[in-house]
């Protein structure tokens, strides 16, 4: 496990999921391929925004897949792990 800097400039561990380490390190806008564990295939991801919560904790939408197979997964960090986290609302679409 590397480190990664936040927005607030403290280094998190960077996690072992691939999916969530591509969030941990990712800038908006970026894509890339990581292989899933649960299914053991490579899946196309791209984190579509960062943002602050009300919370306080750092999250990122992803999105995973493509065409109709396309999904989104949310991912937040809170005491130095990146956990994935249920979104308030969905839309049961994908954001551009």
């Amino acid at each position: 496990m590397g480190t990664a800097p936040t927005a607030q400039g403290t280094a998190v561990a960077v996690p072992a999921d691939p999916l969530l380490a591509f969030a941990a390190t990712a800038a908006p806008g970026m894509e890339s391929s990581v292989t899933l564990p649960q299914t053991g295939r490579p899946t196309r991801v791209r984190l579509l925004r960062a943002y602050n919560a009300a919370s306080g904790h750092e999250c990122r939408e992803v999105l995973l897949g493509s065409g109709l197979e396309e999904r989104s997964r949310l991912v937040c960090q809170a005491d130095g792990t990146w956990r994935e986290a249920r979104p308030l609302l969905r839309s049961g679409t994908a954001r551009p």
